[in-house]
């Protein structure tokens, strides 16, 4: 039997309300509002498996609120408001192995309080306010596997708080004040996640870590990483310390993490890198150096790392990318370098990258491209050349992406396109070419793009347009033309004639909008007459004549 109470509003509960259940095995009370629990209350359900308290208005529990449910596995107390624990309120539960008790108002934890939990795997203690925790408050918890104390507020941990919990994997510390770990913190145990961002931890010391598989650190304020740091950990398989101040790595401070598969140095201080650094992580596949002040990278900074599959280097100050600098190309699949200061591309740069998937190039400085860029890349569905300063696109330099889908080209310096510079590009479906200083385009320009549905031409200089200028386009369903200057005369009207019979495909918010003459300015296009078109000449022709 399993009786449900779950939002129900209960406010209160009888004092003999489970006298004849002794035989319950799962008690649902969750999300009532519940303010007190009467002493004994649940005393009589000795068979009791699972209890669930969680979402009601607790503040406090009896001393004695689970004496004789020697038999409870699980108890969830979660969402409440409880401010205070004694010693003995989680006495004799010895079969417990899942205690929730995260989301309430705990300042502290009295010692002891566990110390009958001798089978607890999960202890569930974040969202509360914890300020500090005793020095022997897991000591006799052998089976505890994960232990959650996130989103409190320690300031330092006792350097043998971990001790003796041999099982345990996973220890969850982020979103605390910590400024400081002791050595010998975190060992020896099985742990394999440690995630620790969002402290305050400024330096970090040899023998904190041991025998971990994943470290997260991030949002810290470390400045530098020592060699001997990381030297016990030869199981590690991600290292997080994005989000730091680092500024300086000593030589040889990732030498013995052998098994490790991603390092993410991102969001740091770093201005330069050796190519020795890295150079025994041979088993690196992700690898993150984004968001540093890095000005250019070392010769042979990839050699050593043959399984690379992601390399993220955007938002730096790269001026210039080496012609060999990515010896391991075949397994490469998403690479990130995008607001740098790079002017050039070296010819046959991204020849080889037959994995590649995503290559960003955006917000640089880039003022032309190589004939040749791309070698055959059969995975790249969509490619950003915006923000940079590029007039001309070499005729084919696109030809090898087979399988573009979306080309954006915008922000840059165009004054004129025409079809060579969309040479193999049969299947694409998205062109943005927005924000340039397009002044005119003719329907030839574009009949090499049969695939074409949306097709961005806003905030050019664009004053009128020829009527046919779209019919090579048979699938142009999208198209934005706003914010560019239109000149609403006689020289509109063809063009005019196709914008209203093709309504439903200009998408631009806010409309095409005249900017000349004076008397139409700001009018939009589409709700003008020919008449209105025709005049405009016909006024400057009168004008002319006499």
């Amino acid at each position: 039997m399993s009786p449900i109470f779950c939002g129900t509003m209960l406010t209160s509960l009888p004092q003999d309300l489970f006298q004849n259940l002794k035989a319950l095995s799962t008690l649902t009370l969750t999300n009532n509002k519940l303010e007190v629990l009467q002493p004994s209350l649940l005393t009589p359900l000795v068979d009791l498996n699972t209890l669930d308290l969680s979402r009601n208005l607790l503040t406090s529990l009896p001393e004695d609120a689970f004496q004789g449910l020697e038999k409870l596995g699980q108890l969830m107390l979660q969402r409440n408001a409880i401010r205070k624990l004694y010693s003995s309120t989680f006495q004799g539960l010895s079969h417990l192995k899942s205690l929730f008790l995260q989301q309430n108002n705990l300042t502290d934890i009295p010692a002891g309080i566990f110390d009958d939990l001798v089978n607890l795997e999960v202890l569930h203690l974040q969202e509360n306010k914890i300020t500090q925790l005793p020095a022997n408050l897991f000591s006799n918890l052998p089976k505890l596997k994960k232990l959650y104390l996130s989103n409190n507020r320690l300031s330092l941990l006792p350097s043998a708080i971990f001790l003796n919990l041999p099982n345990l994997t996973h220890i969850s510390l982020y979103e605390n004040q910590l400024s400081r770990l002791m050595p010998g913190t975190f060992g020896p145990m099985a742990l394999q996640e440690l995630w620790l961002y969002d402290n305050m931890l400024t330096h970090l010391e040899e023998n904190v870590f041991h025998n971990l598989t994943e470290i997260r650190l991030l949002v810290n304020k470390i400045h530098n990483l020592e060699n001997g740091l990381f030297d016990d950990l030869k199981k590690l398989q991600e290292l997080h310390l994005h989000m730091n101040e680092i500024s300086s790595i000593e030589e040889g401070t990732f030498d013995n993490l052998e098994k490790l598969s991603l390092l993410h140095l991102g969001k740091n201080n770093l201005i330069s890198v050796s190519t020795s650094l890295f150079s025994k992580l041979k088993g690196l596949t992700i690898f993150r150096l984004y968001g540093n002040q890095l000005t250019a990278l070392p010769d042979g900074i990839f050699d050593h790392l043959p399984d690379l599959a992601e390399i993220a280097l955007h938002n730096n100050q790269i001026s210039l990318i080496q012609p060999n600098l990515f010896p391991h190309k075949s397994k490469l699949t998403k690479l990130s370098l995008d607001h740098n200061l790079l002017t050039e591309l070296q010819r046959d740069l991204f020849v080889g990258f037959s994995s590649l998937t995503t290559l960003t190039l955006h917000n640089n400085q880039l003022i032309s491209l190589p004939d040749i860029l791309f070698g055959e890349t059969p995975k790249i569905t969509q490619l950003s050349l915006s923000h940079n300063n590029l007039t001309h696109i070499p005729t084919g330099v696109f030809g090898p992406l087979k399988k573009l889908r979306k080309l954006d080209l915008s922000s840059n310096q165009f004054s004129s396109i025409s079809a060579e510079f969309f040479d193999g590009l049969e299947k694409l479906t998205d062109l943005n070419l927005q924000d340039n200083n397009i002044e005119s385009i003719k329907q030839e320009d574009f009949e090499k793009l049969q695939s074409l549905s949306s097709l961005k031409l806003g905030k050019n200089k664009l004053q009128s347009l020829p009527g046919d200028v779209f019919d090579a386009l048979p699938k142009l369903s999208k198209l934005y033309l706003n914010k560019n200057p239109w000149q609403c005369d006689c020289n509109l009207l063809s063009f005019f004639e196709w914008m209203k019979s093709n309504e439903e495909k200009i998408k631009s918010k806010p409309p095409e909008v005249c900017e000349s003459p004076k008397n139409l300015q700001n009018q939009s296009i589409t709700s003008l007459t020919e008449e209105q078109l025709s005049i405009i000449c016909i006024s400057f022709i009168k004008c002319q004549q006499s």
